[in-house]
């Protein structure tokens, strides 16, 4: 089919939104279930299968035809006054080039365009048919490589890469081309490889064929989209069948290996895939989330530079950050600790019947990186609630950053800002100077290794913090404030939580269960293992907590 060359260059969804795609391009479906991925495919291969079919997603594909179709034309095989091309059935040479020229492709679709579903993969890893290769085009992925050595070779160290072991095609099986795996037989002197004694030690190999699921999926997707002609592959959720570290590999090798002039449109639902496609630093990869509202499906492209600033930041390449866009929501939270204790929480109240939140719980290890995740996630259009301890206000520039991130205007809120600090300002703290100097030189006195331990420099640490009223305020929470600074306090936890911001009212987690006094993951394990989480009064607040996350 190299005489011509059919691409998508636009395609338009139901939203209103349209995106322009290069002939190179990987592009990426993702969002939560339901929300329309493996259906844009459907609709993509449905425009060319019948423009006239009713698409649900995407609602108009233009496409890109190129070549020379006389001489496709001139190609056809005449029998008995009928038309073939490669098989099909194209009435004559005229209809063909008419239809070409009017871009209608129905009839020829499957020659240019490929939709790989779960049970196409399978079925790909089965024996090919034998073919006359001196007369006949391979029309099969394996007699391709039936053909060309190189292509076998480079699906073999593909292969490996993620088993462990190599393919090698069976040429002399008779009228059929199976594939074998293992290592690959020594041709010794006087052998090659339609020999009787090699094909008798390459029979002794296991076949594809009766391999598991993953493997069969894995070799067929190899096989489309590497050694295929196709200029269009869909590919619906590759990861299907793969263990987690198989479908980041299988990702990279696409983006890292795919042909140049070959388009691939695929939706998945693995942040292993995602990373995968991410880490081959592929200029073409174009990644799409999916936010279905009703009947409508809100579509946002993360462009190539989006993807490299996103992908360059540790945090979020070594985190579960990129979960998020298999979610309706994602909760950003500080800590590990604090994850936990809202996720364990939310579970206890929807413990019944009722539907389980479609929610990703993550951290950002610290307030100081909020503002990063938080504009990543937004990027991709992923709603997103961020929690914070009370003492984000003792921070001017990390809370600005937080709030201008979230796509508020800091002067919207600085007025109630500017209240709460002057009023915790005014405020004794715990320990005077004196007094800190008192509590630090008596934690000196207990001393008695020769460099600090992590518990003294805690300790120290924390009479420190008791130097500043912020330390009460983290105790007590809203309480702590009076007045003016309660009403300034009430109006910016209102402000912040319209546009997905929870300042912990109670102060910090710990306060949400006083009754166990210790902290961090102690304090979380004795929580979750020892408390009735659905029933007990003095969790009250924090089932309140939650159920203010799931309402934003």
């Amino acid at each position: 089919m190299k005489d011509v060359k059919v691409y998508i260059d636009q395609i338009s969804f139901n939203d209103g939104s349209s995106f322009n795609f290069g002939h190179s391009d990987i592009v990426v479906f993702t969002g939560s279930n339901n929300s329309g991925k493996s259906q844009v495919l459907r609709d993509i291969k449905s425009y060319f299968a019948k423009k006239e079919a009713i698409r649900v997603v995407a609602s108009d594909v233009k496409a890109w035809f190129g070549g020379d179709i006389q001489k496709l034309a001139n190609k056809c095989i005449n029998k008995d006054g009928y038309y073939y091309l490669h098989g099909i059935h194209v009435g004559t040479k005229e209809d063909l080039v008419y239809n070409w020229n009017n871009r209608n492709v129905s009839n020829i679709h499957n020659l240019f365009i490929n939709y790989l579903s779960t049970e196409d993969r399978l079925n790909k890893a089965n024996p090919a048919k034998s073919f006359n290769a001196l007369l006949e085009a391979p029309k099969h992925p394996i007699q391709q490589l039936y053909i060309d050595d190189e292509q076998e070779l480079n699906l073999s160290t593909l292969f490996h890469q993620a088993f462990g072991s190599e393919i090698i095609v069976n040429r002399g099986a008779g009228s059929q081309i199976p594939i074998h795996m293992g290592a690959k037989p020594t041709i010794e002197e006087g052998e090659d490889r339609v020999s009787r004694s090699y094909l008798q030690k390459l029979s002794q190999l296991p076949l594809i064929q009766n391999q598991g699921d993953g493997m069969r999926s894995f070799t067929g997707i190899l096989l489309d989209a590497f050694t295929s002609d196709y200029d269009i592959t869909l590919i619906d959720e590759p990861e299907a069948f793969l263990h987690p570290p198989q479908a980041r590999l299988l990702g990279k090798m696409l983006a890292k290996n795919a042909p140049i002039n070959r388009q691939l449109f695929i939706s998945t639902h693995s942040e292993d895939f995602l990373k995968g496609l991410l880490d081959a630093d592929n200029e073409n990869v174009k990644i799409i989330r999916i936010n279905r509202e009703g009947n409508i499906n809100h579509m946002s492209i993360l462009n190539n530079d989006d993807i490299k600033n996103l992908w360059q930041d540790p945090i979020l390449r070594y985190s579960n950050i990129l979960s998020g866009l298999f979610h309706s929501k994602v909760v950003v939270c500080e800590s590990d600790t604090d994850c936990r204790f809202y996720q364990a929480i939310l579970s206890a109240i929807n413990d019944d019947d009722s539907i389980s939140p479609d929610v990703l719980f993550t951290h950002c290890g610290g307030k100081q990186r909020l503002k990063t995740v938080i504009k990543a996630l937004k990027s991709l259009n992923v709603k997103t609630v961020a929690i914070t301890d009370i003492d984000v206000l003792n921070d001017k520039k990390i809370f600005q950053e937080i709030i201008e991130t979230s796509g508020e205007v800091w002067d919207n809120v600085e007025t109630q800002w500017k209240i709460i600090s002057e009023y915790v300002k005014s405020q004794r703290a715990q320990l005077d100077t004196e007094e800190v100097k008192s509590e630090i030189d008596a934690i000196f006195k207990t001393f008695n290794e020769p460099q600090l331990t992590t518990e003294i420099t805690n300790k120290i640490k924390k009479v420190i913090k008791m130097s500043s009223a912020w330390s009460k305020v983290k105790e007590t929470g809203k309480a702590f404030f009076s007045g003016d600074a309660y009403k300034a306090f009430s109006e910016l936890y209102d402000r912040c939580k319209s546009y997905g911001i929870l300042i912990v009212p109670v102060g910090e987690l710990e306060c949400f269960y006083k009754p166990d006094a210790n902290h961090g993951t102690k304090w979380v394990n004795n929580v979750l293992e020892s408390v009735d989480l659905k029933n007990d009064a003095e969790l009250d607040t924090a089932r309140r907590f939650v159920r203010e996350i799931l309402a934003i």
